[in-house]
């Protein structure tokens, strides 16, 4: 099963905020896009998935964060989604997602939530 986390962002995190976010994970890691998909994955050195995180998605419905992630913590409104997932089993890649998303989350304002 894999690990999700999810940046709520205040902000609209943009291409500066996500190569910070992409560092901040992890400098040595490798970069592959999936432009049609608009995914962003991160590669250890030796080719395994760290983590894949999704373009950023504006949720302008109020009271929707808390439907779909049943998440009470106060969510900037609107808000700026920005789902990334690591590997489950591997605690390096959830590092990585964690670090990612916690540097989204500095960078552009707002809360986290995770599957753990």
């Amino acid at each position: 099963m894999t690990f999700d986390i999810v940046a709520l962002c205040r902000e609209q995190p943009g291409p500066g905020a996500m190569l910070a976010a992409m560092r901040a994970a992890g400098a040595e890691l490798r970069v592959n896009t999936i432009d049609e998909a608009q995914l962003i994955q991160l590669y250890h050195e030796d080719g395994r998935l760290m983590m894949t995180t999704e373009g950023a998605r504006l949720v302008q419905v109020r009271g929707e964060v808390r439907r779909l992630l049943g998440f009470d913590e106060d969510v900037p409104h609107p808000v700026w989604w920005v789902e990334t997932r690591a590997p489950g089993g591997d605690p390096e890649a959830e590092a990585a997602a964690r670090r990612f998303t916690q540097a989204l989350v500095t960078t552009s304002g707002g809360v986290s939530w995770s599957t753990r």
